[in-house]
């Protein structure tokens, strides 16, 4: 995934996009996305844990070049888009190549980081390699997400003066819940003005931004719209308002059907939603991605809330995983592209706010601080 500000991967926002776009099914696995060539396979854990690679086998160039192009093939097939940064794509693979080529052998983990390296360099989201203990973690991470509980919820509410200030760490579900949502909010009802804090979020689930975007920008108001590789011919989107009810076993299983069936969507508040009428300002820092980006896109555009900070990741492209060659090994590939209200990009261009606050760069104290400040200025 890739940031403007930095070449780290935030693996929040891995995961983030994994719930979005895969859920999980009843037996543990991940259904591959329609346009995949494995399509009628499943990548369960299984696939991980009985790998017999290890990090320090040593292959021949000639090897390390094979999976190089199952790499890049994997990719081309599953993209969003074909055409998006096709001729970067193909200079990328050439220069992966001749790196191959400089040595007779590669250990898995040198060759893993190369193509990594490689990868990040084409500045698109959510498209990685993993390799068979990380893609475990991360399966299990996903597969079998916790309970949460009053220590682990990402949202919480503080009061400052007039300023009522929700804190959203996560558009995870189920982390994040309409009801921990309604429970946050209603400790600032007596509060004059809303600043919701959304540094470090890293995204989650986009029927889950509908718990608190809907008191921003008011009843049947477009969120966002969300394209797969099948939904560039379509002219009109299937529109989803609101969300899913906690009640929902697997929210981002429900999410994934809905994006494989319809191909376009566009999300929008319910008809019932009520806005509330008190000023809202929205802080961001540069971990603000995926959902977290949607959220302060929609705020902006509808005109509704004030973002401060620093300019968000934009890293708002859905991920789908598929199996590569080597047994355990899987490529984090990006297979949806997320619009604004008024169908801008956001990737790679991230949010910009209304009004700069430097300290937001490093997520401290001080930002928070500045905000505040600023805000009771208004």
């Amino acid at each position: 995934m890739h940031s403007k500000s930095s070449n780290i991967i935030s693996l929040t926002i891995f995961i983030a996009a994994l719930f979005n776009i895969l859920g999980c099914t009843e037996n543990k696995s991940i259904s591959s996305p329609p346009s995949s060539p494995i399509q009628k396979e499943e990548i369960s854990l299984d696939w991980f844990t009985s790998s017999k690679l290890k990090n320090t086998d040593v292959i021949s160039s000639s090897d390390a070049k094979l999976f190089v192009n199952n790499v890049y093939q994997t990719l081309d097939s599953n993209i969003f888009d074909p055409a998006f940064k096709k001729e970067l794509r193909e200079q990328n693979l050439k220069a992966t190549i001749a790196e191959v080529n400089t040595k007779q052998n590669w250990s898995r983990s040198e060759l893993t980081q190369l193509i990594n390296s490689q990868l990040n360099k084409l500045a698109i989201s959510h498209t990685r390699v993993f390799n068979p203990i990380e893609g475990e973690q991360l399966f299990r991470l996903f597969s079998q997400p916790s309970v949460p509980t009053a220590k682990t919820t990402p949202i919480s509410a503080q009061i400052k003066g007039q300023i009522g200030i929700l804190q959203v760490k996560s558009f995870v579900v189920p982390q994040i819940t309409k009801v921990a949502v309604e429970q946050a909010k209603a400790q600032l009802s007596q509060t004059k003005i809303i600043l919701i804090d959304l540094r470090e979020n890293g995204g989650g689930v986009q029927s889950s931004i509908s718990y608190l975007i809907e008191d921003i920008i008011g009843s049947n108001k477009v969120i966002s719209t969300e394209k797969t590789r099948h939904g560039k011919a379509l002219k009109e989107p299937y529109i989803f308002r609101g969300y899913f009810d906690d009640s929902v076993k697997n929210v981002a299983l429900a999410e994934i059907k809905l994006s494989k069936e319809k191909n376009y969507v566009e999300y929008r508040t319910r008809f019932e939603a009520k806005k509330d009428p008190r000023p809202h300002f929205i802080l961001v820092d540069a971990l603000c991605g995926s959902a977290c980006e949607v959220f302060a896109a929609a705020a902006q555009e509808h005109g509704a809330a004030k973002i401060l900070g620093v300019n968000t990741s934009g890293s708002v492209l859905g991920g789908g995983v598929f199996k590569l060659k080597w047994p355990g090994f899987i490529l984090l590939a990006p297979i949806s592209q997320t619009f604004s209200p008024k169908g801008n990009k956001i990737e790679s261009k991230g949010v910009q706010p209304d009004i700069q606050i430097p300290e937001c760069k490093n997520s401290n104290n001080k930002c928070l601080e500045k905000a505040i400040k600023l805000i009771s200025a208004q």
